[in-house]
């Protein structure tokens, strides 16, 4: 079983969640594998309005998460009642016995919402034991202990970048590499990946004289349209078959290969959905 953390080194810059987003969409609907989806933020997250059709936000959601999601994980835990068996009771599913979605706290403070850490590795420990996999949107940057905290209980990272000079220049400098990476397995992605630029995946590479891979999710107008109509899982059915000569094909194949780059290496050897 397998934790993995997505994290990016610039808030807002670097597509982490859409990112997130993606890779849960293609190994639910793909491999068969139990996972979960989930996010550590306090603030709106566009990972579940991405998957709840109706869900607008603390004030007003159609959707009541006072018995589901983070917040009650973590008073299950701290009164010593959580166990892996009951994870899946407090999750949205998506695809069924395939993708559930851990929504996150509905809590109005955050500083109330930040204690969260003394609990959240015992959380994901649970549900590690019930799950195959599971997928986690971090805070970007090193200042979030929540986001430290998760990085250090994780098996993969996946560490977002984009195709920002000064970006990357600061993370393979080592300005912006957390010091876990010296210990951890990780994966490099670039979000929002326009492959007609100078900085192509192969270029920062050269630059970088980075060995292992870089993988992209590509800028993807019809994806980025269906984030924001909420109707995520409606484009990855659609756009499973398309052919070489549609506009979504190198889009497609290159989060299937982010995907297929994630469960080989948590080692999760099992064979594709057709």
């Amino acid at each position: 079983m397998g934790q993995v953390a997505f994290w990016g080194n610039a808030h807002g810059q670097v597509a982490t969640t859409a990112n997130v987003v993606a890779s849960a969409t293609v190994i639910g609907l793909e491999y068969a594998l139990r996972t979960l989806v989930a996010h550590t933020h306090w603030s709106r997250s566009t990972l579940e309005s991405a998957f709840l059709k109706y869900f607008n936000g603390r004030e007003d959601s159609m959707i009541t998460f006072n018995d589901t999601g983070l917040d009650a994980l973590e008073r299950l835990a701290r009164s010593g009642r959580l166990a892996p068996e009951i994870i899946q009771d407090y999750t949205n599913p998506i695809l069924k016995d395939r993708l559930d979605l851990l929504t996150g706290t509905t809590k109005p403070d955050e500083a109330l919402f930040e204690s969260i850490h003394e609990v959240i590795q015992g959380i994901f420990y649970a549900a590690n034991q019930f799950y195959d996999l599971s997928l986690i949107d971090l805070n970007s940057g090193q200042q979030n202990q929540l986001s430290m905290t998760m990085l250090q209980s994780s098996d993969l990272i996946v560490v977002n970048l984009n195709q920002n000079i000064n970006l990357l220049e600061r993370f393979f400098s080592k300005e912006d590499w957390p010091e876990i990476l010296n210990e951890k397995p990780f994966l490099v992605v670039l979000g929002s990946y326009d492959p007609a630029s100078k900085y192509s995946a192969q270029n920062i590479a050269r630059r970088f004289r980075y060995k292992d891979p870089i993988y992209t999710v590509p800028y993807c107008t019809d994806f980025l349209d269906a984030l924001n109509d909420r109707k995520v899982l409606d484009f990855f059915l659609r756009n499973r078959s398309v052919n070489k000569q549609h506009d979504n094909y190198f889009f497609m194949q290159e989060i299937r290969r982010l995907a297929r780059a994630i469960v080989d290496r948590l080692g999760l050897d099992l064979e594709m959905d057709e």
